[in-house]
């Protein structure tokens, strides 16, 4: 599998934008190769567990990226990163970097963890502990790089907004057959979701993806 390859699947015509070891981003093309939403510069990558992709797709050909398309979606960049359990999201910014030093020392991170970004800008989506997404917000450093810890000071902040202090995770709500099901997730973590005004675009959420909640069962909230 590589960026740009085309496959069937799901009984489309797909291309893949970028992939990891958990996930697969594509978007879906036309019969000419270009992408059906070629011209919308804020856009959502469809994805899906690598492992159903491998065995649910069928390759087509190989296509390599434009210079172009590289530059618009930024496959080079994580699709995760800075993802931590054992804590969650505060409902306060850091006021000085001095605080969030200690914070990181009371949850047992060191600061060569905390990845950044190879890029000037990037878009941050906050959630809500519901899961949708709030008002973005544009981050930019003229160095062309966004070190670790800025960006997660900057991301603590943006997000601290939509956090409830007495309630220290993502809530996600379902109906079943007998009732409500509940899954909670805690953790923090930054994750692709796409490209907004051609920026590459990151949601804030726990130590899983979204998707991977999904199909985590061992999250859901005993009755």
């Amino acid at each position: 599998m590589k960026i740009g390859d085309i496959y069937d699947f799901t009984n489309n015509r797909i291309r893949i934008i970028m992939f990891d070891d958990k996930e697969v981003f594509y978007q879906t093309i036309n019969e000419d190769n270009t992408f059906v939403y070629a011209k919308y510069k804020t856009i959502s990558y469809y994805r899906t567990p690598k492992d159903y992709f491998r065995k649910t797709s069928k390759l087509i050909k190989s296509l390599a990226f434009t210079e172009k398309e590289l530059e618009i979606h930024r496959p080079d960049l994580p699709l995760r990163l800075n993802c931590f359990s054992g804590l969650f999201w505060t409902n306060k910014p850091f006021e000085k970097e001095t605080e969030f030093n200690e914070f990181l020392e009371s949850a047992d991170i060191s600061q060569e963890e905390l990845k950044g970004l190879k890029s000037s800008k990037v878009v941050i989506f906050p959630k809500s502990q519901q899961q949708s997404n709030k008002k973005s917000i544009l981050l930019e450093n003229k160095n062309g790089y966004l070190s670790g810890k800025e960006l997660m000071i900057q991301c603590f902040g943006i997000q601290s907004e939509y956090v409830k202090s007495e309630k220290p995770y993502f809530s996600r709500f379902r109906l079943i057959p007998d009732g409500r099901e509940e899954k909670r997730l805690s953790g923090i973590g930054i994750y692709r979701l796409g490209i907004k005004g051609n920026v590459p675009s990151y949601y804030l959420g726990g130590e899983i993806s979204m998707m991977e909640l999904e199909s985590e069962k061992s999250l859901i909230v005993e009755k």
